[in-house]
């Protein structure tokens, strides 16, 4: 059963496959896939979709053009309706890059309030050829490491529109806001075309989760770009005012504006697939960036019915995230009716939008084909092949990628927790091949039938290599029990012998390596570990400094009653020089010692002496004097009685006491 579930989800992922958006191009409903057609495939898609909205007014003043009477109307509510026909074609010209065509077909309904003069309200209408968009689109996954789950990709699109753009117009008589023959640009969709011209770029990222993560087999689509649009408007705009007969018209004015907005587009997607539907829900948002506070969004659930034959069927839902104030939108007519001049940067913010404003809701229904979900695609061609990855030496599972060398297959990953795959693979002989970082590659041959499952687990061999070598200190003496750390984040830890020798297997690559134990300073190298090879790596120690340690030399040689250091001291007072330099926080004291000989005050001023020439000397060898403290003891403190020439040789010393390390 545990295996069961993991197959089903393979399905389902590997029979997700590409339909197009209403922009032709593989993707959901308004947002678009990274994933290209692929070279000499095909789709088309035919799609019709209805928006209404309801614009609402308040305090409506309507001057009757057939009674002499002015009415008010507290609320008043005009209903929108848009159609709308889209006819898509797309073909891939390469594996990475398609073209398509997309041609619109748009018409606008509009009631325009319910008053008591006629039973039916206002009724103003327009239908006609909206535009036609080219589109340049492209994707990769140009990361080895995750191929076939991210791809990059893009597009460019543009669009051309009849040249003399089609308005809705008043034919219905006047009603207080607008008059015979004007344009009524307070709706939602004032005209058929998006203006004149326009371009677009877009960017976009698909990640194809279900190949990476079994378990959650899902794609994410997100787009972001930019849009210019363009519109023209030629028309002319006059005052008009209520009287006892009708309407006065008063200083009219011939507009001729040209209009460019640019847009942020931004949309991201999620869709689920299963075997006979894909189940999807996007967000779309396209900011004017020249209009202050002004954007169309809609959140659109949707689902795609497809089977293998490569035809499909969409069903969409808009549902509006952004307002629209329809009175707003009149390209300065009641500007006009208050103010003595109105400029065309006041008439060009009060511009309707070129992509038309947002709707309450809208529905959507698409049919169509796209050959990369037919054909050779087909389940019933395919067979599942699954296992398990483990590693040979502990059994544990590995996480490790399944490529199939030489066969149009994507990859597919193990679980890094159980070590399970599963994956849909043509059927016939297929050569499969495991690779998991630190691990040898092992392949196989598998021959199935369609529709067969087969199960095929592999023991991956870890890529080892031995390193080994010895740990010694400054005079070449082995030291035992010394630790030995490779690596950092998982490291491994062995320690030398009684003969001071470790050695240790080590998966394949560059490694820290160092060594620790008390007494004696760390030391750290790098070495790089071949598969099946050797690696000799050795260490030489040199002793650390402890606080209160104390080190006596009856060997450092003064010439007879002076301070004045024999050369035959120098080696000792190298060696000590070269340990400050190995402890390079550590401070010391210089002590003094004289025999017996002499007097007490002579003994203890030359103890003085003797310790500040040992003093001087290790300040020579670049120790600094800081670190240095001295003091004379004379004859007072001997280690032995002084009765004898050896022992009064022995009394003649140098102490060197650690204060602090």
């Amino acid at each position: 059963m545990k295996r069961a579930i993991p197959v089903f989800l393979a399905i389902l992922v590997s029979v997700s496959f590409s339909a197009p958006s209403i922009w032709g191009v593989p993707g959901l409903h308004r947002v678009n896939s990274a994933i290209p057609l692929g070279f000499n495939e095909m789709a088309f898609k035919l799609g019709v979709s209805y928006w209404t909205a309801a614009n609402e007014y308040t305090n409506f003043i309507y001057h009757s053009h057939y009674l002499p009477q002015t009415l008010l109307f507290p609320e008043m509510i005009q209903t929108e309706q848009t159609g709308q026909g889209v006819l898509s074609l797309a073909y891939g010209v390469w594996d990475y890059v398609d073209l398509a065509a997309v041609a619109t077909y748009s018409g606008t309904s509009l009631e325009r309030g319910f008053y008591e003069e006629r039973s039916t309200g206002h009724w103003e209408e327009i239908q006609g050829f909206e535009s036609m968009n080219f589109i340049l689109h492209g994707g990769y996954n140009p990361i080895p490491t995750v191929e076939d789950i991210i791809w990059l990709g893009g597009d460019f699109r543009l669009g051309f529109a009849p040249a003399d753009t089609i308005f809705l117009r008043n034919i219905d008589g006047p009603d207080g806001m607008w008059h015979t023959g004007q344009i009524i640009s307070t709706v939602r969709k004032p005209f058929t075309t998006t203006g004149n011209s326009n371009y677009s770029m877009n960017f976009i990222i698909t990640g194809d989760f279900g190949r990476w993560l079994p378990m959650a087999p899902a794609k994410i689509h997100l787009n972001f770009g930019y849009a210019k649009y363009k519109q023209n408007y030629h028309f002319t705009d006059f005052r008009v005012a209520p009287d006892t007969v009708g309407w006065t018209f008063s200083d009219s004015t011939q507009i001729a504006l040209e209009i460019t907005d640019g847009v942020f587009n931004f949309g991201f997607g999620i869709e689920v697939p299963t075997p006979y539907a894909d189940i999807f829900l996007e967000y779309s948002n396209q900011k004017l960036l020249d209009r202050d506070n002004t954007s169309v969004s809609y959140f659109t659930p949707g689902i795609r019915f497809k089977n293998s034959s490569g035809t499909f069927i969409d069903v969409t839902f808009d549902l509006s995230t952004s307002k629209f104030d329809p009175q707003y939108y009149d390209l300065g007519h009641g500007l006009y009716q208050t103010e003595e001049v109105v400029t065309e940067a006041e008439r060009a913010e009060r511009a309707p939008l070129p992509i038309g404003g947002v709707f309450d809701w809208g529905v959507g229904l698409g049919i169509g084909f796209s050959s990369d979900m037919a054909g050779e695609r087909e389940q019933s061609n395919l067979a599942t092949l699954s296992g398990i990855i483990t590693d040979s030496l502990t059994g544990e599972a590995v996480f490790s990628t399944i490529t199939f060398p030489g066969v149009p297959v994507a990859n597919v990953t193990s679980d890094e927790v159980s070590g399970f795959y599963t994956h849909l693979i043509p059927a016939g002989e297929i050569p499969v091949t495991v690779v998991a970082p630190g691990y040898r590659d092992a392949s196989a041959v598998v021959a199935l039938g369609r529709n067969q499952s087969i199960s095929l687990d592999f023991a991956l061999v870890p890529n080892l290599g031995t390193i080994t070598g010895s740990v010694r200190d400054g005079e070449g003496r082995p030291i035992a029990n010394a630790t030995i750390i490779i690596g950092s984040t998982n490291p491994i830890t062995v320690t030398t012998s009684t003969v001071g020798v470790y050695s240790a297997q080590v998966e394949t690559g560059t490694w820290p390596v160092a060594v620790q134990i008390e007494g004696y300073i760390s030391d750290n190298q790098t070495t790089t570990i071949i598969a099946n090879e050797t690696v000799s790596l050795s260490f030489t120690l040199r002793s650390a400094l402890r606080a209160g340690e104390v080190m006596s030399f009856d060997n450092i040689y003064f010439a007879s009653g002076s301070a004045n250091l024999k050369p035959e001291s120098y080696p000792i007072l190298d060696s000590v020089a070269i340990l400050l330099r190995d402890n390079p926080t550590a401070r010391m004291q210089i002590a003094g010692h004289t025999d017996s000989d002499g007097g007490e005050n002579s003994n203890q001023t030359l103890s003085e002496n003797r310790a500040q020439s040992v003093h001087q000397y290790l300040v020579s060898k670049g120790i600094a004097g800081n670190r240095l403290t001295t003091i004379g003891y004379g004859e007072a403190n001997p280690v032995v009685p002084n009765n004898s020439a050896p022992n009064k040789a022995r009394n003649r010393r140098i102490e060197f006491t650690v204060l602090s390390i």
